[in-house]
């Protein structure tokens, strides 16, 4: 059976290391600005943020809400 890493699911890995998360999730100067002029509170900046950073890495969306 194909592990998940060879499909065209990607997924997170359960442990990430400290500067994987720094070089996969910090925001460019760009990607700020972008979520700003679309949020008005620093909650929804940050979850526009990281919704778009998750997209990068993932080629889509997380689901939406705690499950």
């Amino acid at each position: 059976m194909t592990s998940i890493e060879r499909t065209a699911y990607p997924q997170f890995k359960r442990l990430t290391s400290a500067r994987m998360l720094h070089v996969s999730f910090t925001p460019n100067a760009d990607e700020i600005g972008w979520a700003r002029e679309r949020t008005s509170a620093p909650e929804a900046l940050f979850a526009v943020v990281l919704a778009l950073k998750c997209y990068q890495k993932m080629a889509r969306f997380p689901r939406s809400g705690c499950r």
